[in-house]
């Protein structure tokens, strides 16, 4: 009895890790959403270097840059420009195996050159992969400003 008692009682810590690790995986909607709050903050900081390291080595930024080390250039030239805050809202997020694809609201103000606030808002799709190093990446982030 007691031998049976413990192997239930096993069986079922087993199946209530199993559930919590699948519950916790950032390979799904929430961990998408992690991904774009992380990639926010790298915007706000103005962080050239981590922002291309956010997306695949091929990955694309529009048709203005492609690859990771086209798109650090490109993010590189804006000197001038302070971003004050970013934030982005996601509409949805739809998942097939690796691949997923967000696509949402962004709002953005910026100082430039030190004298001018603008505002900037706009739409976003994302096309994020799940890399070998179990974390999203972006293959392709295209933008469009809305008035």
């Amino acid at each position: 009895m007691f031998k049976k008692s413990s192997q239930l009682l096993i069986c079922c810590m087993i199946g209530l890790i199993l559930l919590i690790s699948c519950a916790t995986s950032e390979h799904n909607k929430k961990g998408v959403e992690s991904a774009m709050k992380h990639y926010d903050q790298l915007i706000l900081r103005s962080d050239a270097d981590s922002i291309a390291l956010s997306y695949t080595p091929d990955g694309n930024l529009g048709d203005i840059a492609i690859g990771s080390n086209s798109i650090r250039r490109f993010l590189s030239t804006f000197k001038n420009i302070r971003v004050l805050t970013q934030s982005s809202v996601t509409d949805s997020i739809k998942i097939s195996k690796d691949t997923a694809i967000q696509n949402g609201k962004y709002y953005q103000s910026d100082l430039i050159s030190g004298k001018d606030t603008v505002f900037v808002k706009g739409i976003f799709i994302a096309k994020w992969l799940w890399a070998k190093n179990k974390q999203w990446q972006i293959k392709e982030m295209h933008t469009k400003a809305i008035k």
